[in-house]
C-alpha cells in the first residue's frame, strides 16, 4: 500500500510542478520581453463569430482575445489551414520558426443583439 501513496503523491506533484512551469514560463516572457502589436482591433458584432489573422512572420507572439460574451478558443493555424494547436484561454503565447495565422472563435451572451469582442497580437522582442 505503500508503493500506491507514493505513486499517487508523485502523479499529483508532478501535475503541480507542470502548471507552475507554464504560469512560470509566460511570466518569464512577459516580463523580460517588449510586446509589439501587430494587430490589435475591437468590433461590435452580433451572434456567434470568429477572427482570422492575416498569415504572421515566424517569432515568438503573445495572443489575448477578449469578449463581452465568451471567447471559446484561440487556433494556431499553418498557411494550409491545419490546426496546429488550440488554446481554451484568452490569452497565450506561441512561437514558431514557420509562418500561421491565428483564429479566435467567439460566443455570444445570451439575450444580446450585439456586444464587443477584440483580439490583440504582439510580437515579442527581447528588451
Amino acid at each position: 500500500m505503500g508503493l500506491i501513496k507514493k505513486l499517487i503523491v508523485g502523479f499529483f506533484l508532478l501535475i503541480v510542478i507542470g502548471i507552475v512551469a507554464v504560469f512560470g514560463m509566460q511570466y518569464y516572457y512577459l516580463s523580460t520581453y517588449d510586446k509589439v502589436p501587430v494587430e490589435v482591433k475591437t468590433e461590435t458584432v452580433s451572434g456567434d463569430v470568429f477572427y482570422l489573422s492575416h498569415v504572421l512572420d515566424p517569432g515568438k507572439y503573445y495572443i489575448n482575445a477578449s469578449s463581452e460574451g465568451t471567447v471559446e478558443k484561440i487556433t494556431i493555424l499553418d498557411q494550409d489551414g491545419n490546426v496546429l494547436t488550440e488554446s481554451e484561454t484568452n490569452s497565450m503565447i506561441y512561437g514558431s520558426n514557420k509562418p500561421f495565422q491565428v483564429r479566435v472563435d467567439y460566443k455570444s451572451p445570451l439575450n444580446v443583439d450585439s456586444y464587443k469582442v477584440s483580439v490583440g497580437i504582439y510580437v515579442l522582442e527581447k528588451k
